[in-house]
């Protein structure tokens, strides 16, 4: 469902303490909850994901959202550290998710644009911070300020130095204690890391293998434009939407839950329905709405009917996919 639809997924918008946030929450799963930075001054409105692992006195966080820079002057609380540890939330039994901060932190970022990493130097002080290893050289210390965005934004770039993680790897407790390999008293977190590129290089997802919930980043999401950056790749955007695919088609309750505005919904007919939107756009069955200028190329919009997917990406991206596409 939409985070912003009022179809079961309650938001809980704090209205029951005296301090208003940046955030708002509902519980997504038995042990995840999603966070909503609801007021961000860039309108991105990110979604957050909290999962609990008790086991292992840990707390996963996927993305930390624009780091509390919110455009309401009434928000009180902008920290996303702050918030999970202090505000009683009543998806947590009106309770903080990790109440003073009594659960470490392993915090995995599904991509390096600044929506998604404005908030990690609250958690990068102590904190593990993984991220996909499929492209080092896009996450280096130099080519970091171009490619989160920041640069063309005017922002500053926040200091974190991620540990790469590879393609299949099962997330696991050692990295609080500084290890990548597991060992006889590591716990294993029960979630497996999938390199995913195709919005940016770096693009990884989650793949909670206990509750059957796929976490896909910007990859995709509905009822708001899937936009590719200069560096993203259509081509292999197909691709990896094809293996996610194959993933969780042998599991007819497996949920998918993104970076923007989609929730815990059916991940197969999530899945299927944007990979046939894309293939109306490469077929020329859905027609361009419009052309602009964005970062020096020629960008093109396409809005499927009843607005469920839609795409801006660099023009020259679906040339190069449809070339491919023919050639293949």
């Amino acid at each position: 469902m939409s985070i912003h639809e009022h179809d079961g997924l309650m938001l809980d918008v704090a209205d029951h303490v005296k301090t208003k946030a940046a955030f708002k929450t509902c519980r997504l799963t038995p042990t995840a909850f999603v966070i909503n930075e609801h007021s961000d001054v860039y309108d991105e409105k990110p979604l957050i994901y909290a999962k609990i692992v008790p086991s292992a006195n840990t707390i996963l966080i996927l993305d930390t959202g624009c780091g509390g820079a919110t455009k309401d002057t009434k928000i009180e609380i902008k920290s996303l550290r702050e918030y999970i540890e202090t505000v009683p939330l009543r998806a947590n039994g009106d309770k903080p998710l990790n109440q003073g901060g009594t659960m470490r932190y392993i915090v995995v970022l599904s991509h390096c644009h600044y929506d998604h990493i404005l908030g990690v130097e609250q958690f990068a002080k102590d904190s593990p911070i993984l991220a996909s290893g499929h492209s080092p050289s896009f996450l280096s210390e130099e080519n970091l300020p171009f490619n989160s965005l920041c640069k063309s934004l005017g922002i500053d770039v926040p200091h974190y130095k991620p540990v790469l993680v590879q393609h299949l790897h099962t997330l696991q407790s050692s990295y609080l204690e500084g290890s990548q390999t597991a060992d006889a008293k590591s716990t294993s977190l029960g979630i497996i890391v999938l390199h995913t590129p195709g919005h940016t290089p770096d693009e990884l997802a989650l793949w909670d293998e206990t509750e059957e919930v796929l976490y896909v980043g910007d990859t995709l999401y509905e009822y708001a434009h899937i936009i590719f950056p200069t560096e993203g790749s259509i081509t292999e955007w197909l691709r990896t939407v094809d293996d996610l695919i194959q993933l969780v088609t042998p599991f007819p309750n497996a949920r998918i839950s993104c970076g923007h505005v989609t929730a815990g919904r059916p991940a197969l007919d999530v899945l299927t329905g944007a990979r046939r939107f894309m293939a109306d756009v490469l077929a020329r069955r859905e027609p361009v709405r419009n052309r602009f200028e964005k970062r020096g190329e020629m960008c093109v919009e396409y809005v499927q009917e009843g607005m469920r997917f839609s795409l801006v990406c660099p023009e020259r991206l679906v040339e190069e996919a449809r070339e491919r596409t023919t050639s293949a």
